[in-house]
């Protein structure tokens, strides 16, 4: 049987959730090193570590390498000392595990698109899932922002992408909720019919 256009693009679209599912999960190993630099001395610090860690290795000098890889390595238990980078290493964690979720529950979707049955109670219960992951996102940035206002005084981190998270996972959240809803009531409405005949 030849695929449909939709089907094509769900097939290209499942590739691209595989990539960044795979990304993500890779990120989540990397993220007590980044919290480690952030706390040292903030964005700036690591773009220059970044920077000369690229122009060592680039050229020819491999220690440079080798000291980034074991900071990496160490700050696994480094960013336990501090309550404040260890709460930020939990956010993220929390926030890259939930994210892993969601693009795990649209692969599930996916996959019952490219066998052309897509109107299946396991997808309903795929974006409720998924719904329910980007409440999690949204409460916890909340949180993180609370905090942040509290420990700042001022409303600085008003202005950062944090912020914005509350909203945009939120909205996602209903979304994904409204969708589930739809592909229930869809599911239902052929396994109603698929009776009838």
């Amino acid at each position: 049987m030849e695929k449909t256009g939709v089907q094509r693009l769900a097939g290209v679209l499942r590739l691209l959730v595989w990539v960044v599912f795979i990304l993500n999960l890779l990120c989540l190993l990397l993220v007590p090193g980044f919290v480690a630099y952030l706390i040292e001395g903030g964005p700036a610090e690591v773009a220059q570590v970044l920077r000369h860690g690229l122009e060592q290795w680039l050229g020819g000098q491999g220690d440079r390498n080798f000291t980034i890889a074991l900071v990496f390595f160490a700050s696994w238990w480094a960013v336990w000392n501090q309550w404040y980078a260890g709460l930020l290493t939990l956010f993220f964690w929390l926030c890259g595990i939930c994210t892993a979720t969601i693009l795990w529950q649209a692969k599930q979707v996916l996959d019952t698109i490219l066998e052309g049955e897509p109107f299946q109670i396991a997808n309903a219960k795929s974006l409720h899932r998924a719904a329910v992951c980007c409440w999690v996102i949204s409460g916890t940035a909340l949180a993180r922002l609370l905090l942040w206002l509290w420990m700042e005084g001022n409303p600085a981190p008003l202005f950062t992408y944090n912020t914005l998270f509350i909203p945009a996972f939120f909205m996602a959240g209903l979304l994904f909720r409204v969708m589930s809803a739809l592909f229930r009531q869809a599911a239902e409405l052929k396994e109603d019919q698929d009776l009838t005949i």
